[in-house]
């Protein structure tokens, strides 16, 4: 028997229209609650399911993206969506899925500040990074203090995310994921997606994931200006804005 993950959801069950929306690493599906809430007033029933390892579920026979993915199939099983999200490692999880989206029908995918590529090196610094999240556990004041654009809310709904993740989780993930290499998965996306890449300040992030996605044809990137890796926190009504974008752009050429 499929057992279905759980989930958070926004919106009406009679919308006409819908929107998936997956979280990142150390995460939970509140991690959207401000982009849910705008797409749920625009006539959205949005669904944001909880990855495997996180929100209190256990993990999967392995860490793999592709597993993660696969977890989530019952959603696509049970309904076709307009908007697909992904934020980071969610991000990579929407890709491991774009080969099961339908061919015909049009869907807006949005990925989020995601890592395609990363070096050995930059593998080993991601696993102390997360790791260390977890096991010093930072209080929202910790939070707020560090981001000054997130709202109480924001930084409770991160204490949450990261207090009722795994602590080995990212040993997992990184070991499972290696290389670290998702670039040839956006090749998967069937004609009928609309892919749209979001990118954090780099004057604020240190590095750019520019060269990993400057390559791509037929793909709208957009480098978002004062924001960090968290832009669902700091500049939800961007994510809003492109989401429907390609949804409006969809709808005219047809």
């Amino acid at each position: 028997m499929t057992t279905i993950p759980s989930s958070s959801q926004w919106g009406s069950p009679t919308a006409s229209r819908r929107a998936l929306l997956i979280h990142g690493f150390n995460s939970s599906s509140h991690t959207f609650h401000r982009v849910a809430s705008a797409l749920a007033a625009k006539g959205y029933l949005v669904i944001a399911p909880n990855l495997l390892g996180h929100a209190l579920r256990n993990p999967g026979v392995d860490f793999q993206m592709q597993t993660l993915a696969d977890d989530l199939l019952p959603y696509l099983q049970a309904a076709e969506y307009d908007i697909v999200l992904g934020h980071s490692l969610g991000g990579l999880v929407v890709l491991s899925l774009l080969k099961y989206l339908p061919k015909a029908k049009p869907t807006s995918v949005v990925i989020i500040d995601s890592s395609l590529e990363l070096t050995a090196e930059q593998m080993a610094n991601m696993r102390v990074m997360f790791s260390s999240d977890v096991k010093a556990n930072p209080t929202a004041e910790d939070y707020m203090a560090l981001s000054p654009l997130w709202t109480r809310e924001d930084a409770m709904w991160r204490v949450l995310g990261t207090s009722i993740s795994r602590v080995t989780n990212s040993d997992g993930y990184i070991d499972d994921n290696a290389p670290w290499s998702f670039s040839h998965l956006v090749a998967d996306r069937p004609a009928a997606v609309a892919l749209t890449i979001l990118i954090a300040d780099p004057r604020l992030n240190g590095s750019s994931k520019l060269e990993s996605v400057a390559k791509f044809n037929d793909v709208r990137i957009v480098i978002v200006p004062n924001a960090s890796h968290w832009i669902q926190y700091e500049f939800p009504d961007v994510i809003v804005e492109e989401a429907l974008r390609n949804t409006e752009e969809q709808d005219d050429g047809q």
